[in-house]
């Protein structure tokens, strides 16, 4: 009886129209994926505190790399992203975390060709759940930004839940009428 209560309700509600307020919908304007998957890292990283500021905060991001973050990122050099994101400011996150994180993932697209191909390359298939993998990831990014003190950067090794990380783990994995 509940699940099906569940099921109808999963039905009735699982759709685009439903998702605002969600950062979730910035990423519907990206059907690049290696566009994407950087504006999935942003929103899914600024994911906390008030909805309302945290879409505020994800638009003034994605406006501070000209809505092209791939783009931005490849073709701007370190100072020029530090400047960028100068008076940025999303609760307890600055500006030079963003910027850390985004020359993080810059240097993790080089070296791999894009954020999936790092997050890939921790998977291992004798592993239970991704964890390894994430914690990979986060590793990886954390090397690549130089910064390890930086709240965009939790530790999944230290304990952390990583919610923020395990959202954008979902919007890149899941694909149906919500996650694209």
């Amino acid at each position: 009886m509940k699940h099906e209560i569940l099921e109808k309700l999963y039905a009735r509600y699982h759709h685009r129209k439903f998702v605002h307020p969600d950062p979730l919908e910035f990423l519907y304007d990206y059907p690049d994926i290696h566009e994407r998957e950087l504006v999935g890292l942003v929103a899914s990283s600024l994911a906390y505190g008030r909805v309302a500021q945290i879409l505020k905060s994800v638009g003034s991001a994605l406006k501070r790399m000209d809505y092209s973050p791939r783009s931005f990122l490849m073709e701007s050099s370190p100072a020029q992203i530090y400047r960028s994101f100068a008076d940025f400011k999303h609760r307890f996150t600055t500006g030079k975390e963003m910027a850390s994180m985004l020359l993080g993932a810059k240097k993790i697209i080089r070296q791999y060709g894009s954020l999936y191909a790092c997050f890939m390359s921790g998977l291992k298939v004798q592993a239970e759940t991704v964890l390894p993998a994430l914690s990979c990831f986060v590793e990886q990014l954390g090397h690549a930004s130089g910064e390890w003190k930086n709240s965009l950067l939790p530790c999944p090794w230290k304990g952390s839940a990583c919610k923020r990380y395990n959202l954008y783990l979902r919007w890149m994995v899941r694909k149906d009428t919500v996650d694209p």
